[in-house]
């Protein structure tokens, strides 16, 4: 799931601090979590998530902010995917969703999101853990 996506790499900011790394960790992390078992749902309840969760992350830490920019940077593979299911492009590049010979694989299909949703929920407390931190000094 993308906010799944975007949980991890607003954890992943909260750490790095510099935006530009935290999106290319974002990125990396997009494909780390590809691997795992996991449930995906169509596009509109996908969009629908992902935009709840880059708003809640703005709110809450900046749109500016390193959260933000590994929220991004994890959900930035999913933009290919999408256009793909949306017929407007022909063929994806990122290894955990092409059918090309450098394909790295995809996690399998799980029924239950339970993983997942704890997983995002743990993520977004760390990024708040880091927010916590960084106001109190």
């Amino acid at each position: 799931m993308a906010w799944v996506h975007a949980s991890v790499g607003a954890a992943l900011g909260s750490r790095i601090k510099n935006r530009g790394l935290a999106f290319a960790a974002g990125v990396v992390s997009h494909m780390i979590c590809d691997l795992a078992p996991h449930r995906d749902f169509e596009l509109p309840a996908e969009a629908a998530m992902v935009s709840i969760a880059l708003g809640a992350i703005a709110v809450r830490h900046g749109i500016d902010s390193p959260e933000m920019a590994g929220a991004l940077g994890a959900i930035s593979p999913d933009f290919e995917n999408g256009l793909e299911r949306l017929g407007v492009i022909r063929g994806t590049v990122f290894p955990t969703h092409t059918d090309q010979s450098w394909s790295v694989g995809h996690g399998r299909r799980i029924e239950s999101p339970i993983s997942q949703i704890v997983l995002a929920c743990a993520c977004l407390a760390l990024a708040e853990f880091g927010r916590s931190k960084r106001n109190v000094t």
